[in-house]
């Protein structure tokens, strides 16, 4: 018999960044998914996720609801409205920034899963350096 899952978004706990700004719902990880993460982001007026990169991981990213909102793409502001879909590949620096008066919910799409979190690697908006890990 093959093996699935099922889970309510609802049943799916909802974590802030730390230090506060966007939260997301783990929903790869609630489903028990090995080979892909997926994650459901909500992003409030004046969040952001950090400029970043990945060293192993490719990802997908779509917004759900509350455009046009912004992400920025190796120093391009791209805007994007409900329904858009964007694919990013290994090494592509971006960031989603809400610089909107409203929130914005995004479904992001990770493949390998690589390290969790240690895979992606800072860069600075402003000089496209590197932002060591402390």
């Amino acid at each position: 018999m093959a093996e699935w899952s099922r889970v309510a978004q609802s049943d799916v706990e909802e974590r802030e960044r730390r230090g506060g700004g966007a939260a997301s719902r783990d929903i790869a990880g609630a489903l028990g998914a090995r080979n892909v993460a997926l994650r459901v982001w909500r992003y409030g007026p004046g969040h952001a996720m950090a400029y970043h990169r990945h060293a192993d991981q490719e990802e997908v990213y779509h917004l759900v609801s509350g455009g046009p909102q912004e992400v920025l793409v190796e120093g391009e502001v791209v805007t994007v409205e409900d329904g858009d879909w964007l694919w990013f590949p290994t090494g592509t620096a971006r960031r989603i920034q809400n610089n909107s008066d409203r929130e914005a919910v995004w479904l992001t799409l990770g493949a390998p899963p690589g390290a969790g979190i240690t895979d992606g690697i800072r860069i600075d908006p402003e000089t496209g350096e590197v932002i060591p890990r402390t």
